[in-house]
């Protein structure tokens, strides 16, 4: 598992957080990392064509002004990008405690024609599913204050021959 994060404070906190897990778990952990970058960018150049199973887009900026719309990590053109990288039958997930945004983000994967929605049965027996409102320190956050998450998940679409 690689995490991708374009500030530096942030990378060097999950890189901190990283080596506290190994020290604290000998053996474990030793799959996952953190790196400085452009997402948004550079994705074609750290992935092949359908290497991904899984991409998580949690808590994302959600850049509020309009001119900055293009700014958002879930948009048209970089679901191009993200229907390259991940594997026909992977999943993305999005959280957002930010509600325009969700929908936003939502909208884009229904619109996209590489991406279809998961069914409630699907969404209720994938454990990630569960996992995105409490498994970060942003969600936590969202969560000991009341806040509400919303959550898009969708499967990169199978091709059929």
């Amino acid at each position: 598992m690689i995490g991708m994060e374009l500030r530096d404070k942030v990378t060097e906190y999950v890189k901190e957080r990283i080596l506290a897990l190994r020290v604290s778990n000998p053996g474990q952990y030793q799959n996952v990392s953190v790196v400085r970058t452009n997402l948004m960018k550079y994705i074609p150049n750290y992935f092949e064509k359908a290497q991904l199973s899984k991409m998580f887009f949690l808590f994302p900026d959600p850049h509020f002004k309009e001119k900055n719309h293009r700014r958002r990590v879930i948009s048209p053109f970089l679901l191009d990008e993200y229907a390259y990288v991940i594997k026909p039958g992977g999943i993305i997930y999005t959280i957002t405690d930010v509600e325009e945004l969700g929908e936003w983000m939502k909208s884009c994967l229904e619109n996209h024609p590489m991406f279809e929605s998961l069914t409630e049965e699907e969404l209720e027996a994938d454990p990630v599913v569960k996992l995105l409102s409490c498994a970060t320190e942003e969600g936590q956050k969202v969560s000991r204050n009341g806040g509400q998450t919303f959550k898009a998940v969708f499967r990169r679409v199978v091709l059929k021959d």
